[in-house]
């Protein structure tokens, strides 16, 4: 297994913006029918966002990312998205060592 860490910087005021439309876009696209993860802070850094995805490989992931660049509404995804977070943030890619 995969798991696709994405930590998007927020612009302040637009966390729950950026929850919302994450929610509906993953929830509502069958590109991600997929065990995923959205974290906001608790204690720790705020003005982020961690959303991860998990896959059973990486051709897996990188055909999903295919199918939603594909998407029209993808670029209506993106104009709302730019101005919600800021340049920057993270993409980390874990692979599974242990579970229980």
């Amino acid at each position: 297994m995969v798991v696709e860490r994405w930590t998007f910087q927020v612009k302040p005021g637009c966390q729950e913006e950026v929850v919302k439309t994450l929610r509906e876009d993953i929830v509502w696209n069958p590109v991600f029918d997929r065990a995923y993860r959205i974290y906001v802070p608790f204690i720790g850094p705020q003005g982020v966002v961690v959303v991860e995805w998990e896959y059973q490989d990486l051709q897996e992931m990188e055909a999903c990312w295919a199918a939603w660049r594909a998407k029209r509404a993808t670029a209506e995804f993106f104009e709302k998205w730019h101005a919600w977070t800021e340049r920057g943030g993270q993409r980390e890619f874990w692979e599974l060592a242990a579970a229980r």
